[in-house]
């Protein structure tokens, strides 16, 4: 079943959702991916505890964000 909302976004997030073919369809999906993302959050947290992610430092962000999205792997592997 769907639901028909109207929603406001910034400039920038709405020219991409537009660019993807369906926005719908697009929003959906990051809506999808930011739950998935929660639930993997709380099962870390129930693993190690509250405050877990302390201790990840900005270069550790920067590299996981490498990986995901493809980036150097030589940088990486150093």
């Amino acid at each position: 079943m769907t639901k028909k909302i109207t929603i406001s976004l910034p400039d920038e997030l709405a020219d991409e959702a537009q660019a993807s073919g369906n926005a719908s369809a697009y929003i959906a999906a990051a809506l999808r991916e930011r739950r998935r993302i929660q639930g993997d959050l709380a099962i870390m947290a129930d693993l190690w505890g509250p405050g877990w992610q302390d201790g990840i430092t900005d270069d550790d962000s920067a590299r996981a964000a490498r990986l995901v999205t493809g980036g150097d792997a030589k940088a990486d592997a150093a």
